[in-house]
């Protein structure tokens, strides 16, 4: 005994005509790429502030000095490379985590002694803040990404994919 059951058909989505897409200010434009690797540049700044503003010793300044570099040249790359945004993703996510730690002390950590678990430092909010708008860089990045995937510069019309 045979029978015949036909897979659900689900309808095809609707996409917006090539000549549409490749309009100023579209998803697959270099516009949105250009705005995230600003802000970027914006928090390479908000780096160099923390640098000034807080005390720190010579190894976390080194740190933070590098952080700074990545930090612009990922938004350097990312100004006229949409696909570049997913390198500036992995260094916030990363800046994201360090900056969390030192916010909770962690590069004050003493061994032994009175203080077995490390306190807040003085910065601790503007860290959380720098972690704060890491992680919304990331989350920028992620859009940009996706943006960048859908538009017409990623390979061809958006129908053939």
């Amino acid at each position: 005994m045979t029978t015949n059951i036909a897979a659900p058909v689900w309808p095809a989505p609707r996409v917006a005509p090539a000549a549409r897409q490749g309009t100023r200010g579209t998803p697959g434009s270099p516009r949105f790429a250009r705005v995230v690797a600003a802000l970027a540049a914006g928090l390479g700044a908000g780096h160099v502030w923390v640098m000034v503003a807080f005390p720190h010793g010579p190894w976390v300044g080194a740190v933070l000095g590098a952080m700074v570099l990545l930090c612009l040249k990922c938004a350097h790359r990312s100004w006229n490379n949409p696909t570049a945004l997913a390198e500036l993703l992995a260094m916030s996510a990363l800046m994201a985590i360090v900056h969390t730690f030192m916010a909770l002390g962690i590069h004050e950590h003493r061994h032994g002694g009175e203080a077995t678990v490390a306190t807040a430092g003085a910065g601790a909010a503007a860290m959380l803040g720098i972690a704060a708008a890491e992680l919304a860089l990331v989350m920028l990045c992620g859009i940009g990404l996706r943006l960048a995937a859908s538009g017409p510069s990623a390979g061809g019309d958006a129908e053939h994919r």
